[in-house]
């Protein structure tokens, strides 16, 4: 499937319209199992205006007409918000507006193509649901393996072809989880540089929308609408890949290193062999302040008492509606105080400031490591509640570190064809999202033979 700009391209040249484009999303998506919540019923009319307009030389922004997908999170005008549960259908309306990163893209032309599944209220990195089933990894499908979470549908969305790029959230991990178990590229941003307005709440002090995309260039116009860095009808930035040869990496000697699959740990060093192959450096360097993100979040995590908050009267009420792997660990945040809470938030900042005295004197421009310690485990390893929790924890470990010290990264694909799906991780400091992106881009161009 071609990104965003090469399809923008093809819609202007006429090699292609918006209603050829939704009428293959649409095959697509019927032969597809659990990936969408919903679908919009007005695609067809919708795209055959934009080609009549583009036929008549009617103004038009570069990507009108281009189906994307929407995380069951995100408010769209006329719609409910379920985020993914059935109990959601006791309290929600249809919205007045579309979400505050919505409302760009439709202004850009963008068609929104379906609602897609999710792990219940984002509460998962295993991209399970009960409730409208559970879409499985593009990888192994005679086995059945599991998708990631919690953006589990926008990242099989991409990776079967149906859409070029997805919206999702990510909290731990949930854009960046799935996106490496489907061979993609998913994005979680800086917090506070997308508005969380019209978005359902995991955990407020942690959530940051991102976008998921068959290449980084389509992640990068995705986060230029959304943060308002880009006008809906302007022309299309140029992405400028980094140079390799000026950069400097570091892998970091820490728990995120360890426990790895073989094919996790193979896919890794292999990449970076191609990128000190390209002239990169790369130092292996200890960073103890990682390890301490990962102990801080399994043991004392701020967003269950977030979640516990938002959810008390719904638990209460409809405890035996929710999925039993999601409301039983929200309903643990009632034995959270509140003064506790204050605690961990004051830890987490400890937190930040920490990494920022560790990663500022190596001088480099990012971290690297894998974004998921093993391949897309089976399904059937998560039929115990036991053994959910221990696959959930294995998955989010080395993605939650980046939410714990506040920074942003970026997963992309480094598997070779005919592989299992492994994702690499660069991640920095909160804010450098627009240093990370050309970035990314010339690791992308170094180590993805896709």
């Amino acid at each position: 499937m071609w990104g965003l700009r090469r399809l923008a391209a093809a819609l202007r040249s006429g090699e292609t319209t918006a209603g050829s484009l939704v009428e293959q999303a649409l095959e697509r998506a019927h032969r597809s199992e659990s990936v969408f919540t919903a679908i919009n019923p007005g695609l067809v009319s919708l795209a055959c205006s934009i080609d009549n307009a583009r036929k008549k030389s009617q103004p038009l922004p570069p990507l009108a007409g281009i189906p994307i997908a929407l995380k069951d999170l995100f408010n769209i005008r006329n719609e409910k918000t379920l985020a993914g549960s059935v109990v959601r259908n006791h309290y929600a309306r249809p919205e007045a507006e579309d979400a505050a990163v919505v409302a760009p893209l439709r202004a850009a032309g963008l068609l929104f193509f379906g609602r897609t599944n999710m792990s219940e209220f984002a509460f998962s990195g295993i991209g399970k649901n009960p409730h409208y089933g559970t879409p499985l990894s593009i990888w192994d499908r005679a086995t059945g393996r599991l998708p990631g979470g919690s953006s589990s549908g926008s990242a099989v969305a991409v990776a079967e072809g149906i859409v070029p790029a997805a919206l999702g959230s990510d909290t731990a991990g949930s854009c960046r989880i799935p996106a490496a178990f489907n061979g993609v590229v998913g994005v979680k941003p800086s917090y506070g540089r997308m508005s969380l307005n019209g978005i359902y709440p995991l955990s407020p002090t942690l959530d940051a929308p991102g976008p998921l995309a068959v290449d980084v260039d389509s992640c990068y116009l995705l986060d230029q609408l959304m943060c308002a860095r880009l006008q809906p009808d302007a022309e299309l930035p140029r992405l400028q890949p980094a140079d390799l040869a000026t950069l400097k990496f570091v892998v970091p000697d820490a728990r995120v290193m360890t426990d790895l699959d073989p094919a996790v740990e193979k896919a890794f060093e292999r990449a970076l062999a191609k990128l000190e192959s390209a002239g990169a450096k790369i130092l292996r360097a200890p960073m103890p302040v990682l390890d301490h993100c990962d102990d801080f979040f399994i043991e004392r995590p701020v967003v269950v008492y977030e979640v516990w908050q938002h959810h008390r009267e719904m638990l209460e009420q409809h405890l035996d509606e929710y999925d039993p792997f999601v409301g039983q660990r929200m309903a643990a945040g009632a034995d959270i105080s509140a003064a506790e809470q204050q605690a961990r938030y004051r830890e987490r900042e400890e937190i930040v400031a920490e990494f920022k005295r560790q990663f500022t004197p190596l001088a480099a421009d990012a971290l690297l490591y894998p974004s998921v310690a093993c391949v897309p485990p089976a399904l059937a390893e998560t039929e115990d509640e036991e053994s959910a929790r221990r696959v959930n924890l294995r998955c989010l470990r080395n993605t939650a570190t980046v939410n714990y010290f506040d920074g942003c990264a970026i997963s992309l694909p480094c598997h070779d064809d005919g592989e299992a799906p492994v994702g690499l991780m660069l991640s920095a400091s909160n804010g450098d999202d627009d240093r990370l992106y050309p970035i990314a881009a010339a690791i992308e161009a170094a180590i993805d033979p896709r």
